[in-house]
């Protein structure tokens, strides 16, 4: 196969799986999880004791302008994707064990899915 299809093939793969969780989630859901778990720390719209997250889907890793990250974070040359947002949601300190947020993480599968449903409808 030659690299210019498999890149298309890779890109359209991906494109689908973002397609087929948006599809298959409840933000409305998310959008409560969101409320009860993370507003005390996290904003949409503005920084608090952590970056806001409107947006955070597919940003850089450690790049909200302003704002001071734990050195691991602020030197990951990474992309906050699906997936990578689940693992983080799961353990912020298995993904990063020097991070500065004190949040163990969201231990029920479908909280993780729905947060992140809202994160992404939050574009």
């Amino acid at each position: 196969m030659n690299l210019p299809f498999r890149m298309t093939a890779g890109a359209f793969a991906l494109l689908l799986s973002h397609s087929a969780f948006a599809l298959d989630c409840d933000a409305g859901a998310g959008q409560k999880v969101f409320q009860t778990k993370c507003s005390a720390c996290h904003a949409l719209d503005s920084d608090r004791v952590g970056p806001h997250l409107a947006g955070v889907v597919g940003r850089p890793m450690g790049s909200v302008k302003g704002f001071t990250y734990s050195p691991a974070l602020a030197g990951a040359k990474d992309n906050w994707s699906l997936e990578r947002l689940e693992t983080w949601l799961t353990s912020p300190a298995r993904m990063f064990p020097e991070t500065t947020m004190a949040f163990g993480g969201l231990r029920k599968a479908e909280e993780r899915k729905a947060v992140l449903c809202f994160l992404q409808s939050q574009g």
